[in-house]
């Protein structure tokens, strides 16, 4: 039989009393901060400074310290900058009454919430559950995520721990995650710092104007369906002002442009009200970075351009835009 309802809610209070007594605190004794500046956050629950307690992860197979975090599950382990309501489930041990989760390796602190209800099905261990917002200025790459069951005297176990790979803002084929999957070619990428719907633009050597509104370049003379020289855009975005706080468009050819010049512009589709607007254009190339077997490249950027548009500029995509570089190939 598992914890009856009257235990487990006596559990939560004592977890309540623990979290606002600061029994969890940092040793500096100073209050906590809010945590809104933090790589991740989660809802419904506190924020404590310093490291994740607990001891460090073991090796699969070999048990930790109670009490346990027994089960960790995402229903998927890559995660977006910037990404929002990114749920984690899984079962802690009959001791526990909180479960902490924070970066191993980013971060100033973790997160604090209760257990939830037992599990009949699994002798009556405790269920958690958590939504987790992350921060748009992580490093892209692998990260550790570990969560650690705390108990009411406010011991905490030996954490456990799930990789996740941060992607990248510009496309990279998971390259920051994996250096050995090979990078696009090249990539034209443009960012901005409002919610406006602002379009990178590009005019082809053959004098084809591509965007995230008509998203495909097609080399002169080759077949529209192969993949030589051919970019596609990742998405339009704040397209109709419906804003996706990605404020970036990429342009990504996985083999080089064909040859020629390729014109770039900034075009200012629709204020949405949040003009002025500064943006940066930054073509990344793939180079080469460890040689050997195997080979390894990543994207660096090769050109930054820079400028500001204001809401007169708005144009609906009646023109091009404001020019911002030409790029020969």
């Amino acid at each position: 039989m598992g914890r009856g309802l009257a235990a487990l809610l006596a559990s939560v209070g004592v977890l309540l009393s623990l979290v606002l007594g600061g029994a969890l605190a940092s040793c500096s004794g100073e209050p906590s901060p809010s945590g809104l500046d933090e790589p991740l956050r989660v809802g419904s629950a506190s924020f404590k400074s310093g490291s994740l307690p607990g001891a460090p992860p073991v090796a699969e197979g070999v048990t930790g310290a109670p009490p346990l975090v027994t089960s960790l599950e995402a229903a998927s382990t890559l995660v977006r900058l910037g990404q929002t309501g990114k749920s984690l489930v899984g079962r802690a041990s009959t001791e526990a009454v909180a479960v902490a989760v924070g970066f191993a390796d980013l971060g100033t602190g973790y997160w604090v919430f209760p257990v939830d209800a037992p599990d009949p099905q699994n002798g009556g261990e405790l269920t958690w559950q958590a939504t987790v917002d992350f921060g748009s200025n992580i490093p892209s790459g692998r990260h550790a995520l570990r969560v650690v069951a705390i108990d009411a005297q406010g011991n905490a176990g030996t954490q456990r721990e799930l990789g996740l790979c941060v992607l990248s803002a510009i496309p990279d084929n998971l390259n920051a995650c994996d250096p050995k999957n090979a990078p696009p070619s090249t990539v034209f990428s443009l960012s901005w710092d409002s919610p406006v719907d602002l379009d990178l633009v590009v005019v082809t050597p053959d004098g084809r104007t591509v965007s995230a509104k008509n998203p495909r370049t097609v080399a002169p003379n080759v077949d529209a369906g192969a993949a030589n020289g051919v970019g596609t855009f990742d998405r339009d975005s704040n397209g109709a002002c419906v804003i996706d706080n990605a404020n970036r468009e990429n342009l990504v050819f996985q083999t080089p442009p064909y040859e020629g010049s390729w014109l770039v512009y900034a075009n200012l589709f629709d204020a949405c009200g949040s003009a002025p607007v500064h943006f940066t254009f930054t073509l990344y190339e793939a180079q080469v970075t460890v040689t050997g077997d195997p080979t390894i490249q990543e994207l660096v950027p090769s050109i930054t351009k820079r400028g500001t548009l204001l809401d007169v500029d708005a144009n609906g995509g009646a023109k091009l835009g404001t020019f911002v570089t030409e790029i020969p190939f």
